[in-house]
């Protein structure tokens, strides 16, 4: 996928913004979102934000009574905003009060003879826009009595897929007095537990969509999927998909081979403590227990941990190791006293932590990022994009994650993640040697405090990294290999026996 690079739209006046101020989005919010396409629609996880002419990006939703886009408040504080028209060969959009030439699509008794009353659109319904007709327009006339609230729960009650809500607009357009057989029969089909064809037209649509997604190759236009179905229905779906459920309401899986991740430790404190602890950046939210973020990309972690391109994070760099409760000072610098840990982590381990303040730091000059590979067979790994994609609901209780793309996290238990779990990739990122294997060599023979004194003080010593995993390769343990010429994702993974 291309890197997009998002600037700093420019600010309209209070005199041409015509009421946008409320609606329009912070440019830090924008880093995922896909280019305009051809019908100048901005996609990220499914919803669709457009560029307004002159004055910032805001999110939007198809509005089937006006026929166009409506500006709509992302989080559902504010009321609907003005509707939007494309202008003429441009990706950007305006407001009908900025654009006189553009108008909604005529209503019944509408005397414009050019434009045939309710004209549909030209392009094909997507998913969402089918739904947002089936809800605001064939339902509605069906059933006049009904709320809003009322036909969502209706329509989620059929269990319908994203191609189902398509082709029942269509019919309900040709025929809008009655729901097609079709549809009733699946109805009854998707509330029946005993029926092992009751899912087969949903996952025909969904699995394809997985990994691409996963992987950060696909962006779907699905919108508010998870709650488009009845939560019965969806979570026996992603059961049979091979989702679980943790008590963040996050949906994780246990079957992902392998995640990568770029951190400042060096493999000799990793397998003399046995474990790579959770960091103090990384707060509870989306997983069981305490989360290790990683990504599913080893194009991103060559980026992050590549020689040159990212130095460690300095608040890393005070601790001299990840035992230390507190953080230590640089020469120099005067005493913390402070009686708080800045490690939120330390109170809840069971592993014994250091509680020396005031100690010199020995890292702080430290000029580079290891990378490594994590074994997760068996593991809670809960994954960003699909999560997005499937429980948005659960995600907008405020579930932690990065902001980097393609992230994941690792749900750890107190005792962090077992050295022996953790790969040490070279400096080609096409190799990586089990951490255990590359430290018990190395202290074998009496270097190995050595090169991690030399990179604690500065020292570029990546090589003497690279020569440790020529040796474990030499001396037959197993080597990880990832061949350069194609983009590697967490599925792709398969470890040597």
């Amino acid at each position: 996928m291309p890197n997009i690079e998002v600037s700093d739209l420019p600010i309209a006046s209070r005199e041409t913004s015509t009421g946008l101020d409320s609606y329009r989005l912070n440019p830090g919010l924008l880093r995922n979102l896909q280019p305009a396409n051809e019908e100048g629609l901005r996609y990220i996880v499914g919803r669709a934000f457009v560029d307004v002419k002159d004055s910032g990006t805001v999110y939007v939703e198809f509005d089937a009574n006006l026929g166009t886009y409506r500006v709509m408040d992302l989080y559902k504080k504010l009321s609907p905003g003005p509707a939007l028209y494309r202008n003429t060969g441009e990706s950007t959009w305006s407001p009908a009060s900025n654009n006189p030439v553009k108008r909604p699509y005529p209503q019944a008794g509408d005397t414009d003879t050019h434009v045939p009353a309710k004209q549909p659109l030209t392009l094909p319904l997507s998913a969402h826009e089918a739904t947002t007709r089936l809800l605001n327009d064939s339902l509605l006339k069906m059933y006049p009595l009904m709320t809003f609230g009322q036909r969502v729960e209706f329509l989620r009650a059929y269990n319908l897929s994203p191609r189902q809500h398509i082709r029942l607009h269509s019919d309900l357009t040709a025929n809008p007095r009655v729901m097609p057989e079709w549809a009733e029969q699946h109805h009854l089909r998707s509330r029946d537990e005993n029926d092992p064809t009751r899912f087969d037209q949903l996952q025909e649509e969904i699995e394809p969509l997985l990994l691409p997604v996963r992987n950060g190759t696909l962006r779907s236009d699905l919108v508010d999927f998870d709650k488009s179905v009845t939560r019965e229905f969806l979570d026996a779906f992603l059961t049979r998909l091979g989702y679980l459920r943790n008590s963040s309401d996050c949906l994780y899986r246990t079957d992902i081979p392998g995640l990568f991740r770029a951190d400042e430790r060096t493999p000799f404190e990793l397998y003399n403590d046995g474990r790579m602890l959770p960091r103090l950046k990384h707060p509870r939210g989306a997983t069981t227990e305490k989360p290790i973020s990683a990504t599913v990309s080893h194009k991103l972690v060559k980026r992050y941990g590549a020689r040159g391109t990212k130095a460690p994070d300095p608040e890393y760099l005070r601790y001299n190791s990840q035992r230390n409760k507190y953080p230590g000072k640089k020469p120099g610098e005067s005493d913390n006293e402070s009686g708080n840990s800045d490690n939120d982590w330390s109170d809840a381990s069971d592993v014994e932590l250091d509680t020396e303040r005031n100690y010199e730091t020995i890292r702080h000059d430290q000029q580079f990022i290891f990378s490594y590979v994590i074994d997760t067979r068996r593991m809670e790994v809960v994954l960003n994009e699909e999560n997005h994609l499937l429980n948005l609901a659960a995600l907008e209780k405020n579930a932690w994650f990065p902001e980097d793309e393609l992230e994941a996290l690792i749900s750890t238990s107190k005792r962090g993640i077992e050295s022996e779990r953790l790969w040490l990739f070279d400096s080609t990122f096409t190799r990586a040697a089990k951490v255990d294997d590359v430290a018990a060599l190395a202290q074998s023979s009496y270097i190995g405090n050595d090169i991690e004194a030399r990179t604690h003080s500065g020292v570029s010593n990546q090589h003497e990294y690279d020569a440790l995993i020529d040796a474990v390769a030499k001396a037959g343990k197993p080597i990880l290999s990832l061949p350069s010429g194609k983009d590697w994702f967490a599925n792709d993974i398969v470890w040597p026996e």
